[in-house]
């Protein structure tokens, strides 16, 4: 008896046929490979040309098409419009809704500050703590509160938006910042 019935490695080799047509497709993509290449390069060329016809084409024969159904069907033409406004009047009867609502939720917000700003002025609406005065004082800190007030260190004419004056003005970027988003 033979003691070694299976080899010591099994090795798995694919089938015999699909080797060769591995081996025939390399050897022919080795042999013509630029002329694959050159015919995929026009069959491209060709279609990106011929694509702006064809659709054309389609859009052709679907015209066709939509003319024989209304030659065919002479009411199809008439129920579609109908249709059409229809749902044109549901959308603008839509949007009629919506533009109302918005603009009574502008009226409410605008009568809404009003009387907030009104009961401010009266001196009713919230304000910040210590900056209500009661009534018996308000006569007679409204003077020494004009006195209080701490004077501006700004001119009354400065503005940090505009140019000129003060130590603004242009500062050339730090050179250590690469690409100029450093500031």
């Amino acid at each position: 008896m033979d003691a070694h019935v299976h080899p010591e490695t099994l090795k798995e080799t694919p089938p015999e046929f699909v080797t060769k047509w591995l081996y025939f497709g390399k050897s022919f993509i080795e042999q013509n490979g630029w002329y694959l290449l050159g015919a995929s390069l026009l069959l491209y060329y060709v279609w990106v040309k011929l694509q702006p016809y064809i659709r054309k084409w389609k859009e052709d024969q679907e015209e066709r098409k939509f003319a024989a159904l209304c030659h065919k069907y002479p009411d199809f033409i008439r129920t579609r419009q109908e249709s059409l406004e229809v749902a044109r009047l549901r959308l603008q009867m839509e949007h009629d809704k919506k533009a109302e609502e918005h603009a009574e939720k502008v009226k409410e917000r605008e009568t809404k500050k009003r009387e907030e700003y009104l009961a401010k002025q009266e001196g009713k609406g919230p304000t910040r703590l210590g900056n209500r005065l009661s009534d018996q004082n308000s006569s007679t800190d409204s003077t020494s509160k004009e006195q209080k007030q701490p004077k501006s260190t700004y001119r009354p004419d400065y503005n940090p938006l505009m140019e000129g004056g003060g130590s603004g003005g242009y500062r050339p970027q730090r050179r250590t910042c690469p690409g100029g988003g450093c500031g």
